[in-house]
C-alpha cells in the first residue's frame, strides 16, 4: 500500500508568494474571510442546479429548481418535483437567461425565460410559463396555469387554452442575478481551495482510502488522476464536512465507487476544472463554476455548480449542507506573522522619531 502526503509545499507557495510583505497580509486576509460562508454554498432554497452557460438534456430529471444563465434544450425531462404529483418548491421551478427549446416532459413550478421560447410536442407547466422575447407554440399545446410574453406570439393551437397573453415592458424578472452569482461562487470555489489540507490518502486494491483523522472539516487536495478511482472516506465524526480540492482542466470522474460518502456533507470542489466527465452514483455536490459537465447517466445526490451541463445524469435534491470554517495552511500563517511584525516595527519606530 503507496502513501500519500496530500499537501504539498509548492501547492501552497503558489497561492501566497506576494512581492512584498503589504501583498502578502493582504493576500492572507482576504481569502480566509471569503473561505467562511457558514453553511452550504449559499443558494437560493432548492436549487439543484446552476449552470453558467448552457444546459442541454436528452433525458431524466433534476428534483429541485434549475437556472440557467444562457440558453437550454430540454426534452423528456422532469424539474422540479420528486414524485410526479407535485412541485418540490414554490416559486419559480426552471429559469432561463436566454432561449428555451422546450419538447416533452413536465417543469412544476413557475418558468421564468428571458429570451425566446420554442415548444415541442408534450411540453407541459404545471405553473405560470413567462417568456421575455417571442413564443412560438409550432401549433402544440400548451398546458399551463398561465402564459404570457414580451415579444411576439406564434403557432398557436386553435384551442389553446389559457391563450398567452401580451406582458409589459420589464415585468418579466429572471430572478437572479447570475453575473453576481457567477463572481460570488467562483471566488468562493478559490477560497475553498485555500483551506489548509488536513487528510491523508493510500492506495490499495484499486481505491483510494481519505482519511479524515476524525476532523470535523476534512480537507483534501486531488489531482484530476487521483479522482480517477475509486474512493473511500475513512474514520469522520459525526458531521464531518469533506471539502475534495480537485485541480486540474480536465477531469474524468468515470465510473467508481464512492464510500462512506455522506448525504449533504460532502463537495468535490474543482476551482480550475473547464472539462468535467461523469457517468457514477456519488452522495456529493460539486462547485466548478467555468467547467463544461457532461454525463452519461449515472446519479448525483447532491447541488452541483457548473459553467455548462449536458447529459443524462439525475440530480436528487440534497443540499449541501457542510459547515467550512477555514483552517489556514502553515505558511497562511508565516505570512500574517510577517507582515504583523513588520506593521510593528513600522509603529515603533514612528514612535522613536515622533518622541
Amino acid at each position: 500500500m503507496t502513501n500519500y502526503n496530500l499537501s504539498t509545499m509548492n501547492h501552497s507557495l503558489h497561492r501566497f508568494i506576494a512581492p512584498a510583505w503589504l501583498a502578502s497580509l493582504t493576500l492572507v486576509v482576504a481569502p480566509l474571510a471569503q473561505a467562511d460562508p457558514g453553511a452550504g454554498l449559499g443558494l437560493a432554497a432548492g436549487l439543484n442546479l446552476l449552470s453558467f452557460g448552457n444546459f442541454v438534456v436528452p433525458s431524466s430529471d433534476v428534483q429541485g429548481r434549475v437556472a440557467v444563465a444562457g440558453n437550454a434544450s430540454i426534452s423528456s425531462y422532469s424539474i422540479n418535483t420528486t414524485n410526479g404529483s407535485q412541485a418540490s418548491y414554490g416559486g419559480s421551478g426552471l429559469t432561463v437567461g436566454g432561449n428555451l427549446d422546450f419538447a416533452g416532459g413536465t417543469i412544476w413550478g413557475n418558468t421564468v425565460v428571458g429570451g425566446n421560447f420554442s415548444a415541442g410536442q408534450g411540453t407541459s407547466f404545471v405553473g405560470n410559463l413567462e417568456v421575455g422575447g417571442n413564443l412560438n407554440a409550432n401549433n402544440n399545446w400548451l398546458s399551463a396555469t398561465s402564459i404570457s410574453y414580451g415579444g411576439s406570439v406564434s403557432g398557436l393551437n386553435p384551442w389553446q387554452s389559457p391563450s398567452p397573453v401580451q406582458a409589459s415592458s420589464g415585468s418579466i424578472q429572471l430572478g437572479i442575478d447570475f453575473a453576481a452569482e457567477k463572481q460570488r461562487l467562483s471566488g468562493l470555489s478559490q477560497s475553498f481551495d485555500t483551506l489548509a489540507n488536513t487528510g491523508s490518502a493510500a492506495m490499495g486494491s484499486g481505491t483510494l482510502a481519505l482519511d479524515a483523522h476524525g476532523a470535523n472539516l476534512a480537507v483534501f487536495d486531488l489531482s484530476s488522476s487521483d479522482v480517477a478511482n475509486n474512493l473511500r472516506l475513512d474514520n469522520l465524526a459525526a458531521n464531518t464536512t469533506v471539502i475534495l480540492n480537485v485541480h486540474g482542466q480536465t477531469v474524468d470522474f468515470g465510473q467508481h465507487g464512492y464510500q462512506n460518502f455522506t448525504l449533504g456533507n460532502v463537495l468535490f470542489n474543482l476551482p480550475e476544472a473547464t472539462q468535467i466527465t461523469f457517468a457514477s452514483g456519488v452522495n456529493a455536490s460539486f462547485l466548478a463554476p467555468l467547467a463544461n459537465f457532461s454525463s452519461s447517466g449515472g446519479l448525483i445526490n447532491g447541488q452541483v455548480v457548473v459553467g455548462n451541463w449536458s447529459g443524462s445524469t439525475q440530480l436528487n435534491d440534497a443540499a449541501f449542507t457542510g459547515n467550512v470554517t477555514p483552517v489556514p495552511e502553515p505558511q497562511t500563517y508565516a505570512l500574517m506573522l510577517a507582515g504583523l511584525a513588520a506593521v510593528a516595527t513600522i509603529t515603533r519606530r514612528r514612535r522613536t522619531i515622533a518622541a
